[in-house]
């Protein structure tokens, strides 16, 4: 294979892959909000913790995820057709929204919300992965 056949094959023409690396950053972005923030609200005063863990900074990220996940795995379940790629975005973004309805602030939430975010890291990756495999099979199959 010629490198600029490589390269189109590793790209991803449809863009989703660019916004399963967005996808993936933000939930990486978000456990590690649920995962450090208890360690870094013991060392800031009261109020600052307060601010940090208001429910509308929490509806923002899952919002935000919701779009990600809207402008990722839909046009990357159009390309690749592996149901399951979607449904695991769909479960990660559903384990973050549950969390929104356990009690603010406990270790329920917070599990339920870095587990959401993990599931949604992988389901990234692999859409990601589905998406580059099927442009490479796309540029074998039309030769």
């Amino acid at each position: 294979m010629s490198p600029k056949v490589l390269e189109r094959t590793r790209g991803n023409s449809s863009g989703t892959g660019r916004w399963d690396r967005w996808g993936q950053a933000l939930s990486l972005l978000c456990m590690v909000h649920c995962l450090v923030l208890p360690l870094v609200l013991g060392a800031l005063p009261a109020v600052m913790s307060h601010a940090l863990e208001e429910t509308p900074i929490h509806l923002g990220m899952v919002m935000l995820a919701a779009v990600l996940g809207g402008v990722s795995f839909v046009p990357g379940f159009r390309r690749h057709r592996d149901g399951r790629v979607l449904a695991l975005g769909a479960l990660g973004l559903g384990l973050l929204v549950l969390a929104q309805f356990l009690e603010h602030g406990s270790a329920r939430e917070t599990a339920v919300t870095a587990l959401g975010a993990t599931v949604l890291v992988i389901a990234h990756g692999f859409n990601r992965r589905r998406c580059q495999d099927g442009c490479a099979e796309a540029v074998v199959n039309a030769r």
